[in-house]
């Protein structure tokens, strides 16, 4: 019974702590789907203005966000620096190139302050900031909207200590030879080296060091941030960067007291267990007694720096001891825009120096010494300001998102609006303004697919204005348009045939009007000659009436109207692919519909047509795509006096489908 207590007891436990767990569990899961609905309502909130605005004026679109720059159009100064950016800009805008240029951007100019060190075989003094400093100045251009190059000054004051000693001193040469300040050549004595610290290996020495630095670099910088496909703005710009340059450095120790002699270090070696008898180096540098050491040696030397350190002897030798350097350098930072002039960064530099004397130590302690393992490098970690200089120009490149130019054209996009804009007809003459080579004309005038006035006649006067809109050619006309022939004495007045043409014509020939001659009857509208009249084309397998064909059908109406006892022949072709069935209903369907539109639209009488359908068979073999072409028609021609046919013949091939209306 025990057991089985303890065991409902567990039970419970597990049963309490699991559910408690649940609650837990759904009060977050809740909490989570809480959160995720409000992030969601908050987005719509923020993208609304976008959403619903139809007549959204982007230049200021505070309530999504505010632009980086102001907005920029195709015409805009930053594109017409020279001329190669003009001549590109004005291609991209008349479309004869697909990318506008590039537009011009400011330069940035900065200045920087930070913490600098160096990663070497002697400890930096991490707690004096004030003694492990950088300052640098930089000058940087965009090449583009990613990359970017930049020209670094900078200067670096650092200082180091190590707490633990060092022996085996005799090829140092700052301490032991070439550049110990305390051998000086005395005329007519030579060396005097009483203050020269001998070439032996007796007593230690605390290794410390200042150096100076005087980096100049050009880099390469990689920004992060700017290429953005779901947001407008770019606050905040992470970037690489990496270059080479030129260093000159200089290093000096302190390693004389104030008496130009070499310190006293035996109470801070009394910290350490020394073994092997006088002259012989420590056995253990205990890492528990470092800050009384420092302690110690920081009351003993007096921080002036005097002596050159080692050096390496094959390094170029400028400006009173400095060496010179070239280096690599390459280090990351974050950029904050904090307007559109000034920028605040943060950056991580790291200098590759290829030297193993930037902090004075380079020697083994072996009793044959060689080098250090490593090089020592520099680091400095600091904050910039950033100005941005050049007027009428738009911000660094690197705080742009290329796509904005693109987004913002099709957020602007409004297909209605591009639909009415394209088919605009100020003229309303059936022609769309981008089409249309006269945009003003005359209301009811008709016109040819170009939108220009037909002026059938070519007489000058437009068929709207013109009375006899087809004038016989060759003749003078007046100011409305009527040609005005000369009267043939042959004929009584008020007659309605004249004679034109030959001398036969004429009557010269005995025969009055004969065989040579040809007869113009007027009609009550003017000349009823007979010119020739215009077909109507159809494309492959229709029988819908092309609207650039209106015009033709539109001379053939006028003519008709002007003449009324004009009648004419009708017949409809077809290209001879098909079979004869197929092509016969096709021609008929074609002759119906032209017949049909002149009877609708002009209330022409039927009876004044005689309508035929030839089929394939009397067309063109059909063998190329202009004779197939030439063969879907409607063609026009005079009938004959006594010529008779049916106006409005029944369909070949009842219930038979050929071709499409549509």
């Amino acid at each position: 019974m025990v057991q089985l207590s303890k065991l409902f007891s567990v039970a419970l436990a597990v049963f309490f702590t699991a559910a408690t767990m649940g609650q837990a569990t759904s009060t977050d899961s809740t909490q989570s789907k809480n959160s995720e609905k409000k992030d969601r309502q908050n987005q719509v909130k923020f993208m609304k203005p976008d959403m619903e605005a139809t007549d959204y004026n982007f230049n200021d679109r505070k309530a999504v966000s505010q632009p980086l720059m102001p907005r920029m159009d195709l015409d805009s100064a930053v594109y017409q620096k020279n001329k190669k950016q003009k001549k590109q800009q004005t291609a991209f805008k008349e479309m004869k190139y697909m990318y506008p240029a590039r537009p011009s951007d400011q330069w940035e100019i900065g200045v920087n302050l930070g913490y600098a060190f160096i990663s070497g075989d002697v400890n930096p003094y991490w707690s004096k900031v004030w003694q492990n400093w950088g300052a640098g100045l930089t000058i940087r251009k965009s090449i583009g909207h990613t990359f970017s190059l930049r020209f670094q000054y900078q200067f670096a004051w650092m200082t180091g200590q190590n707490w633990a000693p060092d022996y085996n001193l005799k090829f140092n040469q700052g301490l032991n030879g070439q550049y110990d300040p305390n051998v000086n050549y005395v005329k007519g004595v030579g060396l005097d080296t009483s203050n020269h610290i001998p070439k032996a290996n007796k007593g230690y020495f605390f290794y410390n060091y200042r150096t100076f630095v005087h980096d100049f670099a050009l880099q390469a910088v990689v920004n992060l941030g700017n290429i953005r496909f779901y947001r407008e703005r770019n606050m905040v710009n992470f970037y690489l960067f990496g270059g080479v340059g030129g260093t000159l450095t200089r290093t000096q120790m302190d390693a004389l007291d104030a008496n130009g002699k070499m310190y006293d270090f035996t109470d801070v070696l009394s910290l350490y267990q020394v073994g092997g008898g006088a002259g012989a180096p420590p056995v253990n540098a205990r890492l528990d007694k470092r800050k009384e050491a420092l302690k110690l040696l920081k009351g003993k030397f007096d921080g002036k720096y005097e002596s050159d350190a080692d050096r390496d002897i094959d390094r170029l030798g400028l400006f009173k001891n400095y060496q010179f350097l070239p280096t690599f350098n390459f280090g990351f930072g974050v950029a904050f825009h904090i307007s559109k002039w000034v920028t605040l960064s943060l950056e991580e530099k790291i200098m590759i120096t290829g030297s193993d004397v930037l902090d004075g130590y380079r020697w083994t302690q072996d009793e044959y010494p060689g080098f250090t393992r490593d090089n020592d490098n520099i680091s400095y970690t600091s904050i910039g300001f950033n100005f941005h200089v050049g007027r009428n120009k738009v911000e660094p490149l690197w705080w742009l998102n290329p796509n904005d130019y693109v987004y913002r054209k099709i957020a602007e996009t409004n297909p209605d609006k591009i639909i009415a804009e394209a088919f605009k007809d100020d003229d309303e003459d059936g022609v769309p303004n981008k089409l249309d080579k006269e945009p003003n004309t005359k209301k009811g005038c008709p016109v040819d697919v170009r939108g220009v006035t037909l002026d059938s006649d070519k007489d000058g006067i437009a068929d709207c204005d013109d009375k006899e809109p087809y004038s016989p050619p060759g003749y003078p006309v007046d100011q409305f348009g009527v040609a005005q022939i000369p009267p043939n004495p042959c004929c009584d007045e008020g007659d309605d045939l004249l004679m034109l043409g030959s001398e036969g014509a004429n009557g010269k020939d005995g025969a009055g009007v004969g065989a040579e001659g040809s007869k113009r009857r007027r009609g009550r509208g003017g000349d009823c000659s007979k010119i020739e009249l215009p077909g109507v084309f159809f494309e492959s397998d229709k029988y819908y009436i092309d609207p650039s064909y209106l015009s033709s059908i539109h001379q053939v109406a006028e003519r008709m109207q002007q003449c009324p006892d004009m009648r004419l022949v009708l017949t409809g072709y077809d290209e001879s692919r098909n079979d004869q069935k197929y092509n016969e209903q096709l021609s008929w369907n074609r002759a119906q519909k032209v017949a049909d539109y002149l009877v609708e639209k002009y209330g022409i009488s039927r009876d004044r047509f005689i309508v035929k359908y030839q089929g394939g068979k009397k067309s063109n073999a059909n063998k190329s795509a202009i004779e197939r072409k030439e063969s879907r028609k409607v063609e026009f021609r005079y009938a004959e006096e006594d010529e008779k046919g049916d106006s409005n013949p029944a369909s070949p091939h009842p219930g038979y489908k050929a071709g499409s209306d549509k």
